[in-house]
């Protein structure tokens, strides 16, 4: 067991456990600690690596501990041959054989195996005790084995002056002064040569102390002796603890034990081996074992000593019983028996508890003779001489100098060497502080760890549940339902939840951490997931889409045409215009080859992720999914559509660098097909615009596309947004950076170029169509005309998101009139940036404001003084000022109008984002006033009326000062630009001021009717209490309350066409009347006639709503119903109340569009009473749920869509109202608010 605690507890086995454990740590725990198998090898190599540099460091040290401890021995030998008389020749000899008996130790066997830490590998045991206690004579005659042949360094008779060393085959034991313990007087050389001990001998200075006491000190007549002896001892015990800071075994050694009168005789034919044994006791080892138990153990011991003694003596006289015996034969044990009380007193005065000093560890006790030299007085034979009044005759000599040593050998060799690893580390109190604090930090450490886990594992269990919750709400979503819309849905919760675990691989939360994440699994499985969805939804009704326009070029491939601009045949595409609000895409064109050029294209990307190319496939898919998006939307709003289309194909796009992108099987025949048709066009072009096609399409691979997003930033991208993206060949950076550069090139050198698409290669020259300037101008013009053209559709396709509420309307607005950083600002700045290098007024101006405007800052900044003339010769190139405005510069000079600076820095736009601001600020006024809906009431009705509102000044400045002087197409343009947001904040306005109608309905009419007429007759017809006129006049009538409250609440925000209330517009916008409101209100305010009913003067009415739709390829369409006009502008629509016949306005219905080119459009136009009639004859009719009709009017490419609903007719509700006058009748508790 001894051994197995031994193996198990040995720091080198350990370490190796340590190491292995380690290692299994890594490799099974490498997918847990998100750690590759190569990283796992990694960490174990470098945990061998350490473990290595420390072992081999240790080793440095011992090594070099052992060397310097072997110097400080020799300096040692030096200081003890210089005292000494001997002579010269022989102190040098002396000296000499001290090191050679290192070198001997080194070069042993040992020494070879461990090099130069042999000497401090060996076990050190201390040996002290009082001066002449025969300390060294022991150590030289036990018979233990030297390292040198001869005994000249033996010097224990002669008396130790410091300290002996006696190097030994099986350890080193150091003899130390006698007067060391027991003068107080030396203590600082003690305490150095102890210091020296501890600094050369870290872990374990000595292995074990044995303290040597002569049997003739205890005998004394003097019991004190003994006693003080065994206290300067403990003393010096105690020292050896606290300086070395270990606890090591104590072996009390008897020494002189021949002194014991009858010792030689009785030991005088012992055998070698009897000589070699060990005399004396060994106790169990016990760290804490205390005096009571020591003592026992030493009267147990001894008598037992004292029995075999006596048994030995038996056998000795039984075996010399002819022969004359010796005296001591006999008297031996008896005197043996003599010294027990000295040597009890002895112990227990070494051994007693103190609270004040360390408590040795007693290991045991035993008797030695080395020499065999002096006389033994027998106490027992002059005890009974006294006792009987006898003589004792001369004691004779000695026997002549025995060198034979008893009871050394096995004592050094089995007991004391073999206790070796008894020796164990004293905490000292720093130890004791370290280790205290070692262990609190180790304990909060792992505290710590633990509830980092714990925290971990608990939140990473949370994702785990929200992602489960959030495919259950996936599946829930689409259960037994196919439309788009639940699909769409379905893919943003995935596309949510794949966004935030991206975002969580470069800074997850700390709760997440810990080694437990697991959202690289989530990931990958929400991954399979969504692309699978966007298979299904987007990519295969694309594919289609491709693979039916492809086939139906092949079909039709010598009617291909090539576009008077350049088709892009070879590179990069020219892209049509995405979704904007109010119209639609142009559909693609088989026999047009820039079309099927760039569906090929997307084809092949689609197949081959190498090269895809995300602006490319922005355009395309956008192009051949559309159609299928608007077929299948169903009831899902057309915004709403848009928006998560976009959202989804943004985000599939962003993902082409990931290795589970969905790719489609391409048809490799019909790929075939395509490309030597498409080639057969291509060779037909002409050099100049394949030569163009191809600069555009580096141009596009070198330079990024330009969108809205980049313009506005990342935090205003969801308020601003584009459904256009320029190519990167159209932007400034391109045009002086490379396309300028590479038409220059092109005019004057050949140009090969190489085309994946089509799998081709070729070489033009145009230096041989005419001079370089020629064909740079050429190349140019082309460029520009693109330019401007690209330039047109992206602002034609920006918009502001719709505000959706008050708050966000209020939380748009503080951006968008921010006039430091509004994005409406910035996308107009960018805008001019990048079209402005066409027009040489301008950068004229920029350059000439340039090279004064450090002079203006100084006079304005440091001087402080006003701006005068300044005369500075500017070197202005008077021919680039002069030249024509380019195209680009002559289609956007209404932007560059908007932006430049005119007096001290101020432009329209700076002027236009002050308005802005003051709107800002009424928004958030009314939010502060806690109910936005009596202040969105008056700023409602103060735009209506057009005065003290923010809004009709800022549309007013829009439409007075900034559009001015601009042509048709840059007002249609720019003009929903700015004034977008005006018309979206006019828009938030309108649910408070319905909320506010409503209230102010309750409180005047409503309530007051429920409480005084609603349970009365004829509003009840069974109740039993009749409503007199007057009463009824309180409320109907001309003059009641709904009359009134018509006129105060109601007056500025509708328009009365006799007894008809319709809403009044702004930007076709308004409040919303119930139908039910509208359909009685002439009923509720008619004269009451003398039975108490209301009276009916006026024609049968039918009263309708009709709600405008988006009408593709116009900018705006009026509808004129009997002098009733509706305007609409692609804007988000509503209902609208009409009546027919109109008590106002000439009889009639007709429908007039504006198309894109300016162009007006007669859709329909009929005269007479008659001509709504034939107006909804006209139309192509479709019921819709809910009695709405869906109408459609088409003429020639214009198509107009409006939905009609019929509120009241006289057909349906015949002559009831009139005939019942207020019977039964009740009024609605709203009157205001969206239709349902």
């Amino acid at each position: 067991m001894r051994r197995i605690w031994y193996f198990l507890t040995d720091t080198r086995h350990l370490t190796i456990l340590a190491l292995t454990a380690m290692a299994a740590l890594f490799y099974l725990g490498a997918q847990m600690l998100e750690l590759a198998l190569i990283w796992a090898l990694a960490a174990t190599a470098l945990m061998l690596a350490l473990a290595g540099l420390v072992w081999l460091w240790r080793r440095r040290r011992a090594s070099r501990e052992s060397e310097q401890l072997g110097a400080a021995i020799g300096a040692q030998a030096a200081t003890e041959t210089q005292t000494s008389d001997q002579s010269g020749a022989e102190v040098k000899a002396i000296r000499n054989d001290m090191l050679k008996a290192i070198e001997t130790i080194r070069g042993s066997k040992m020494g070879i195996v461990s090099g130069t830490r042999a000497l401090y590998e060996l076990p050190w045991y201390m040996i002290i005790g009082n001066p002449a206690a025969g300390k060294s004579t022991a150590i030289t005659n036990s018979g233990l084995q030297f390292p040198f042949a001869d005994g000249k360094i033996v010097q224990g008779v002669g008396g130790t002056r410091n300290c002996d060393w006696f190097f030994t085959t099986d350890g080193i034991l150091l003899d130390t002064a006698g007067r060391y313990s027991v003068q107080d007087e030396h203590r600082a050389e003690w305490f150095g040569f102890l210091d020296l001990l501890k600094k050369y001998r870290r872990r374990a200075p000595i292995n074990g102390i044995l303290i040597a006491v002569s049997i003739a000190e205890l005998r004394g007549d003097d019991p004190e002796v003994g006693i003080k002896l065994a206290r300067s001892l403990r003393k010096r015990v105690q020292d050896l603890i606290e300086r070395l800071e270990v606890f090591a075994p104590v072996y009390v050694v008897f020494t002189k034990a021949d002194l014991i009168a009858g010792f030689t005789e009785f030991f005088a034919r012992a055998e070698r081996t009897e000589r070699e044994r060990v005399w004396g006791a060994t106790m169990p080892y016990k760290r804490n074992a205390g005096s009571q138990q020591m003592m026992a153990f030493f009267d147990h011991s001894f008598d037992e000593l004292c029995s075999g003694l006596k048994e030995l003596s038996v056998a000795n006289m039984s075996q010399q019983r002819r022969d004359r015996m010796e005296p001591g034969v006999f008297t031996f044990p008896l005197e043996f028996a003599t010294i027990r009380a000295p040597l009890r007193s002895f112990l227990v005065t070494l051994f007693e508890e103190n609270p004040f000093q360390f408590k040795p560890v007693f290991r045991g006790y035993y008797f030695t003779s080395a020499l065999q030299e002096g006389a033994a007085a027998s106490e027992q034979s002059q005890r009974l001489a006294k006792r009987f009044a006898l003589s004792l005759p001369d004691a004779p000599p000695a026997a002549g100098g025995g060198q034979s040593g008893f009871f050394l050998l096995n004592l050094f060799r089995n007991v004391i060497f073999a206790d070796k690893d008894l020796v164990s580390q004293y905490a000292s109190k720093h130890k004791v502080k370290l280790t205290y604090a070692a262990f609190f930090a180790a304990a909060v450490l792992l505290g710590v760890s633990l509830g980092g886990w714990s925290w971990s594992y608990l939140g990473n269990r949370q994702l785990v549940s929200n992602v489960q919750a959030d495919l259950d709400k996936v599946i829930k979503l689409q259960a037994k339902r196919l439309d788009l819309q639940s699909r769409l849905e379905a893919l943003e919760i995935l596309q949510d939840r794949i966004e935030q675990l991206d975002k969580y691989r470069v800074d997850r939360p700390w709760s997440l951490r810990m080694g437990l994440y697991q959202g690289d699994l989530l990931e990958r499985k929400l991954r399979e997931e969504y692309f699978a969805g966007v298979r299904e939804v987007m990519l295969k009704p694309v594919v289609a889409n491709l693979e039916t326009l492809l086939s139906e070029m092949n079909a039709h491939a010598d009617q291909l045409l090539v576009p008077g601009a350049p088709a892009g045949a070879t590179a990069a595409t020219s892209p049509t215009p995405a979704a904007a609000p109010g119209r639609q895409f142009q559909e693609a064109s088989a026999v047009n080859v820039e079309d099927a050029y760039n569906a090929l294209k997307s084809y092949l990307m689609l197949a081959d992720v190498s090269h895809a190319e995300a602006s490319h496939l922005n355009d395309q898919l956008t192009r051949y999914w559309r159609g299928w998006l608007e077929n299948n939307r169903g009831a899902m709003p057309r915004e709403q559509m848009i928006h998560s289309a976009e959202r989804l194909m943004t985000f599939y796009l962003a993902q082409i660098a990931d290795p589970s992108w969905p790719r489609i099987e391409q048809k490799l025949a019909l790929v075939d097909q395509a490309r030597e048709n498409l080639r057969r066009v291509v060779r037909g072009m002409p050099a100049r615009e394949r030569v163009y096609a191809d600069i555009r399409a580096r141009a596009n691979t070198r330079f990024p596309a330009m969108t809205v997003a980049r313009m506005v930033g990342e935090q205003d991208q969801a308020l601003v947004t584009g459904s256009y993206a320029i190519a990167g060949a159209y932007t400034r950076e391109a045009w002086e950076k490379f396309v300028q550069d590479a038409f220059r090139e092109a005019a004057t050198h050949e140009l090969q170029s190489a085309d994946w698409v089509l799998k081709t290669a070729a070489r033009d020259d145009l230096t041989l169509e005419g001079s370089p300037e020629q064909i740079q101008k050429g190349l140019t013009d082309l460029y520009k005309a693109d330019y401007a053209r690209e330039w047109q559709k992206f602002v034609q396709g920006v918009t502001i998101a719709n505000l959706n509420g008050f708050d966000a309307a209020v939380t748009a607005m503080n951006r968008l009139g921010d006039p430091q950083s509004s994005p409406i600002a910035k996308l107009l700045t960018t805008i001019h940036q990048q079209t402005s290098w066409d027009n040489p007024a301008i950068m004229s101006a920029e350059l000439k404001e340039a090279q004064t405007g450090f002079v203006n800052w100084v006079k304005n900044s440091v001087l402080r003084r006003g701006p005068s003339q300044v005369n500075v010769n500017l070197q202005l190139d008077q021919a680039r000022a002069d030249k024509p405005m380019g195209p680009i510069g002559r289609e956007f000079a209404g932007v560059g109008k908007l932006v430049a600076p005119k007096d001290k820095d101020a432009s329209l736009m700076r002027s236009y984002m002050e308005t802005l601001s003051k709107l800002r600020s009424r928004l958030n006024q009314l939010k502060n006033q806690g109910d936005p809906g009596p202040g969105a009431r008056q700023f409602m009705q103060q735009t209506l009326e057009g005065s003290g509102s923010e809004l009709a000044d800022a549309l007013r400045y829009v439409d007075e000062q900034m559009l001015t002087g601009m042509s048709d197409s840059q007002k249609q343009s720019i003009r929903p630009i700015l004034v977008r947001p005006l018309m979206q904040t006019f828009a938030v306005l309108v649910g408070p001021a319905e909320a506010e109608i409503n209230k102010t309905w309750l409180a005047q009419v409503y309530e007051p009717f429920q409480q005084s007429l609603a349970n009365k007759y004829p509003f009840s017809p069974n109740a039993n209490i009749e409503a007199g006129n007057a009463e009824i006049a309180q409320f109907f009538g001309p003059d009641g309350l709904i009359a009134k409250f018509a006129t105060g609440a109601l007056g500025p925000l509708v328009v009365r066409r006799g007894d008809v209330l319709a809403a009044r517009t702004w930007a076709d916008m308004g409040i919303t009347l119930s139908p039910q409101t509208v359909a009685r209100f002439p009923g509720w305010i008619a004269p009451i006639g003398a039975g108490g009913v209301a009276s009916s003067t006026a024609a049968a009415q039918t009263i309708f709503q009709i709600q405008p739709m988006p009408a593709p390829g116009t900018l705006e369409y009026t509808v004129d119903i009997d002098g009733q006009q509706l305007r609409y502008r692609n804007t988000p629509a509503q209902w609208a109340n009409m009546v027919h016949p109109s008590p106002q306005g000439a009889p009639g219905a007709r429908i007039t569009a504006v198309a894109f080119d300016g162009r007006s459009v007669d859709v329909f136009n009929e005269a007479g009473q008659f001509g709504l009639k034939r107006m909804i004859d006209a139309a192509a009719k479709q019921k819709r749920e809910g009695g709405i009709f869906e109408l459609r009017w088409t003429s020639g490419a214009i198509t107009v869509t409006m939905g009609l609903k019929i509120v009241s007719s006289p057909e349906s509700s015949g002559a009831a109202p009139q005939d019942q006058g207020f019977r039964g009748m009740k009024l609605p508790q709203t009157i205001a608010g969206a239709a349902p």
